[in-house]
């Protein structure tokens, strides 16, 4: 799993790298429009386009029989079930190609996350660092400590929260650097992305999770822990970021996807694809 991350990362970081100077919403644009391109394709590669049409025909014919003869209860009630299974046929059509688009849509929108998901904090402001343990570890009687790389400082002394199975520790931001924290655990060390780019677009990973698939999925920003580690996950908990427009705030994945519809539609009839 953490290959396959690498590789779809190496392909969104390419795509974006060019935009990490300009505002957030260019580099929105254009990953919005490939993805339009790339479903694009994949659904008239995946699709049975005449099967679609047919469907569509069908829809748009039964609509205007029932307005039709609306007052008519038989011809209505008859139209109203040719309807019906002509949306199911369409439906069906539509089935195959959005199981293929599942996965790649997903893989993308972890490593979009990393992108446009949170917002770096600025010199004087602080970070809460949560590192949770499994369950059978007893947290009240670790030997635990943070190393903060230059132009980070730990701010507090670690929180134990026992029935949590976390330790807290809160992190003040000196300059905008970033690296590596080191957790230390007795003998054992595990290490932590803090991400405090300059740039105004950047690529920040938030969590490093344990050997779950599932977990690597969601967080693909950096190598899983070791199956052996006591740790089961280590967040740097960064704000929420949004994209503005016009002084309205709006969560990424709104966006993308509301910008990806707009680019499909525009596109289908230049790609000769029916949806």
């Amino acid at each position: 799993m953490w290959w396959l991350n690498q590789a779809v990362g190496l392909v969104v970081k390419v795509f974006l790298l060019p935009f990490t100077g300009l505002n957030p919403w260019a580099g929105m644009i254009f990953i919005s429009l490939l993805t339009a391109v790339l479903m694009l394709f994949i659904y008239k590669k995946t699709s049975n386009q005449n099967g679609i049409k047919e469907a569509k025909n069908l829809i748009k014919g039964y609509m205007l029989e029932i307005r039709l003869f609306q007052n008519d209860f038989g011809v209505f009630l008859g139209g109203l079930k040719r309807l019906f299974s002509a949306n199911l046929r369409y439906l069906a059509y539509n089935l195959k190609p959005l199981l293929v688009m599942i996965v790649p849509i997903f893989l993308l929108l972890a490593q979009m996350n990393l992108w446009f998901g949170y917002q770096v904090q600025q010199p004087g402001e602080t970070l809460l660092l949560k590192v949770e343990f499994n369950q059978a570890v007893e947290v009240d009687r670790l030997d635990l400590e943070v190393e903060a790389p230059p132009g980070v400082l730990v701010d507090s002394p670690p929180v134990r929260i026992i029935d949590g199975k976390e330790v807290d520790w809160r992190l003040k931001i000196v300059e905008l650097r970033g690296g590596q924290l080191v957790i230390k655990n007795g003998g054992e060390k595990y290490a932590k992305d803090i991400s405090l780019p300059q740039s105004k677009l950047a690529r920040v990973s938030a969590i490093r999770v344990n050997q779950n698939i599932w977990e690597q999925l969601l967080n693909p920003g950096e190598k899983p822990l070791p199956r052996e580690a006591e740790i089961k996950k280590i967040e740097v908990v960064y704000p929420a970021a949004r994209l503005n427009l016009f002084g309205l705030k709006i969560h990424w994945l709104v966006a993308y996807f509301v910008l990806s519809i707009i680019f499909g539609f525009g596109l289908k009839g230049w790609f000769k694809v029916e949806i």
